[in-house]
């Protein structure tokens, strides 16, 4: 039985890396994202999603359903930040990072349990941040949105490890990718020697491949030395 998994956000960064560790353990996977990974691979399947609307997640899942008839593997990877103190930030700024950091990441656990729930098993993976778990100034919008990330996992792992089914909060610290692009990035250290996507998504298959009895509830993932910049 081929084993399926969608990915939100999979078309760069630790998404992408997410995409590729499932695909080489012999995953069918559906890339969720707004731009399309390449990837010439007959494991790797596109769907253009904006996990923002509600419209396309239920598009994406029952397409999933559909096309595949089960889901094993879910992981919310899809996500973003802007960096500025709160006093200069909009409420432009705060309404995309919750409609896509929580209200995307809420929309697809929903549509993905009326599979996983009929299937009696499944795995979520909900990336969270280490600024889920602390507070990070000019980034008080962010930490909120992850805040709200680890609050909503932790309920839901309590909901539905009855169904067999595992709800796994994943906090990196730093990682290398183009989230540290943006203008007023919080990042010190000096890319080299912060965490890799590949790092993040290792942590995700170790978390998916433990026995079926056995869960981790929560991953945090530091860099071991960073090195200032």
């Amino acid at each position: 039985m081929d084993k399926i998994a969608v990915v939100t956000g999979g078309s760069k960064g630790i998404g992408r890396a997410c995409v590729n560790a499932l695909i080489k353990d012999g995953y069918k996977v559906i890339d969720a994202s707004r731009t399309k990974h390449s990837l010439d691979n007959a494991n790797y399947n596109y769907f253009k999603t904006d996990v923002a609307s509600e419209g396309d997640v239920k598009n994406l899942f029952d397409y999933v359903a559909k096309e595949f008839g089960r889901l094993d593997v879910l992981i919310n990877n899809a996500g973003f930040g802007k960096f500025a103190n709160l006093a200069e930030t909009t409420t432009k700024d705060f309404d995309e990072m919750f409609a896509v950091n929580v209200r995307g990441l809420y929309l697809c656990c929903r549509y993905a349990l009326k599979i996983m729930i009929p299937q009696n098993s499944g795995v979520i993976i909900n990336m969270a941040s280490i600024a889920g778990k602390s507070s990070i100034a000019t980034a008080s919008i962010y930490s909120a949105t992850k805040h709200a990330v680890m609050g909503l996992s932790g309920a839901l792992m309590l909901e539905v490890r009855q169904h067999n089914i595992r709800v796994v909060k994943v906090c990196p610290g730093s990682v290398d990718t183009n989230f540290f692009d943006h203008p007023g990035s919080v990042l010190t250290s000096a890319r080299e020697s912060i965490l890799s996507p590949e790092d993040i998504a290792e942590a995700c298959m170790f978390a998916i491949n433990l026995p079926d009895n056995a869960m981790v509830s929560e991953v945090e993932l530091r860099p071991t030395n960073p090195k200032k910049k």
